[in-house]
């Protein structure tokens, strides 16, 4: 297989699972594939275990992308550590609390703990989010070099994204760095409130946060409360990783 079919083939594979059963229609338009060249690479897949076709004509992953995605996740170590800062802090202040990874601009929600009360927030594991999008991504994009930063915005900002809006956004990140904490409503989940603070490796780079969301518009009552427990539960993470906090401003 070439080097074009390998390339084809993993572009196809990876619309498959986040864009959820579709026909081979749509697939062909959001891949930019001809369909008889998206057939070829569908069936090929099939063959393998990684899709399949239903009644309805469309096409979908099978489980075994969801275990190797646990697999993956299993294997860096974070999902155990993840699990008990998250106990921790769900039980401090009983609202959903979670871990997303941080990877090439994008966070992926690799672990939740929900509290025990009807009215709450809910992240999809698995979910794939743009940074830019998020709080847990603010919190993250706050302690990366600046042409990282500018390369995120430059992928992920919508077109109404102006000179102002860039300044405003250098300007919030400066802030979280100081504080440790992005806080607020992002745009994916306007309806919900939420505060994060980044995890970091041994070299004091951003991997993640731990993030929380309580539903409901406007900041909570108890917003600087739950804050600092958020940037506390960060930094235990972080410790029990064996990372380091890097000084603000060291981008």
């Amino acid at each position: 297989m070439s080097d074009g079919a390998i390339n084809r083939t993993l572009r196809v594979l990876a619309t498959v699972c986040e864009a959820g059963p579709q026909t081979l229609t749509v697939l062909s338009a959001k891949t930019g594939l001809t369909p008889p060249t998206l057939l070829r690479t569908l069936r090929l897949m099939r063959d393998e275990g990684y899709v399949t076709q239903d009644e309805d004509r469309k096409w979908r992953a099978t489980m075994q992308m969801w275990r190797l995605g646990c697999a993956v996740k299993d294997s860096t170590g974070l999902n155990e550590l993840a699990g008990r800062t998250l106990g921790e802090l769900v039980a401090e202040i009983e609202e959903t609390v979670v871990f997303a990874a941080f990877e090439n601009g994008w966070l992926t929600y690799l672990a939740q703990v929900e509290p025990d009360k009807p009215v709450r927030a809910h992240v999809p594991l698995g979910g794939h989010y743009a940074a830019l999008d998020t709080t847990t991504g603010h919190a993250v994009m706050a302690w990366l070099p600046k042409a990282e930063i500018d390369a995120i915005v430059r992928t992920q900002a919508r077109p109404e994204f102006d000179a102002r809006a860039r300044r405003e956004l250098y300007r919030e990140l400066a802030e979280v760095a100081q504080r440790g904490v992005a806080s607020g409503s992002g745009d994916r989940w306007p309806g919900v409130w939420g505060a994060a603070s980044a995890v970091f490796d041994h070299r004091g780079v951003p991997i993640g946060a731990v993030g929380v969301s309580i539903p409901g518009r406007g900041e909570p009552e108890r917003a600087g409360a739950v804050s600092a427990s958020v940037l506390q539960a960060a930094r235990r993470f972080t410790q029990q990783l064996g990372g380091t906090v890097p000084a603000p401003g060291k981008r």
